[in-house]
């Protein structure tokens, strides 16, 4: 395929996906809490993250702690492994007086909204969004669990699932889906993912990526909570809520690919973690009541 014809189709997928978000009102977008906000700072730009407290309370409380702590600060990206993740924390820094959490890698179901894509998934009954996040579910059994995509800010352990504390990861490659259920997702990155990318790699086959030269480790400037600044400083949010109109025709556009260029027409199947919910960044007077 040239390159004129892979612009045009997507072009195409792309005006098709603007048309749905340009349609969405105000109602269809929901502000991100700035005490759920995470903006980690590194030497290539801000990133911002959402803390996940329905699915993963402790975690997330634990991450704003560890924040207003400043434990993060002046450490770095140590293991990095392309298309896999991007690791930090407990391994480079003190943690005295931290107890360790309890996995919470699944929930029930009781009370919590989600919205399925109708399509089938390789590691679960049931796959779609929940709060913005792509999630799945077992109907049987009545649990509910975020899914490792690309963008996820989840909690190393060691072999104990109960054994997590301030070691984190951030996916930064597909194929990682076999972890879930295994590890605790607390948040997902919702701008500033490009920043992630640009980490240095070690090598997965050497020390299972862990760089062994300091100096070519990427420094974490520093984790904060967008609620620590002061309102006029804050960078502020807006997801698009899963249950709207807007959203659903936002996978619409994903799922069906009937342009005159698809002379064979693509199956209408999405995969949750290729549609999670679109986000906007707002200024403080665009900000949604």
């Amino acid at each position: 395929m040239s390159v004129r014809y892979l612009r045009n189709v997507l072009l195409i997928a792309g005006l098709f996906a603007l048309a749905s978000l340009a349609s969405a009102q105000d109602a269809d977008w929901r502000p991100v809490e700035p005490e759920n906000l995470l903006l980690i700072g590194t030497a290539y730009g801000e990133v911002a993250v959402e803390l996940n407290p329905v699915f993963a309370p402790k975690h997330s409380e634990r991450l704003r702690a560890l924040a207003k702590a400043h434990f993060y600060d002046g450490l770095s990206f140590y293991r990095v492994i392309d298309g896999f993740v991007a690791q930090g924390g407990r391994n480079e820094g003190n943690l005295p007086d931290w107890p360790v959490l309890e996995n919470e890698n699944d929930r029930t179901a009781e009370g919590l909204g989600f919205v399925s894509t109708g399509s089938p998934d390789l590691y679960a009954p049931d796959a779609g969004h929940s709060g913005g996040f792509a999630a799945a579910r077992n109907p049987e059994t009545g649990r509910v669990w975020l899914m490792h995509c690309v963008g996820v800010m989840a909690m190393a352990r060691d072999t104990d699932p109960d054994t997590g504390d301030a070691e984190f990861y951030i996916v930064i490659g597909p194929g990682t889906r076999y972890l879930d259920r295994n590890l605790s997702i607390f948040g997902r990155v919702i701008d500033g993912m490009e920043h992630i990318q640009k980490l240095n790699r070690g090598v997965r086959s050497v020390d299972s990526g862990v760089i062994a030269d300091e100096t070519l480790r990427d420094p974490i400037l520093s984790i904060r909570l967008a609620s620590e600044l002061p309102e006029e400083e804050r960078p502020a949010f807006e997801i698009m809520r899963d249950e709207s109109h807007a959203f659903a025709a936002f996978k619409t556009s994903k799922r069906v690919r009937d342009a005159e260029f698809f002379y064979r027409r693509p199956p209408e199947v999405i995969e949750a973690c290729n549609v999670q919910a679109p986000v906007r960044r707002v200024s403080v007077e665009e900000k949604t009541p």
